[in-house]
């Protein structure tokens, strides 16, 4: 099986799967609007920095949370 991740390029269901894994830690964690609180909640309860997918999804979490909260 093969998916198409919107702008992204096809992948398999593993990448898939990794996809969906980073786009849900990366909720998880935005609770409110800031950014630097995010990411510390994220490496207190991962035992690590986000990676690159992980933080655009962060950044794209928390910027929702502003626009919502205007």
């Amino acid at each position: 099986e093969m998916f198409l991740l919107g702008h992204e390029s096809i992948c398999d269901s593993n990448e898939m799967d990794i996809y969906w894994e980073e786009l849900i830690t990366a909720s998880q964690v935005v609770k409110s609007t800031s950014l630097e609180n995010a990411i510390v909640s994220f490496k207190a309860e991962n035992k690590r920095d986000p990676n690159d997918n992980e933080l655009f999804f962060i950044k794209a979490f928390v910027n929702d949370h502003i626009i919502q909260s205007q």
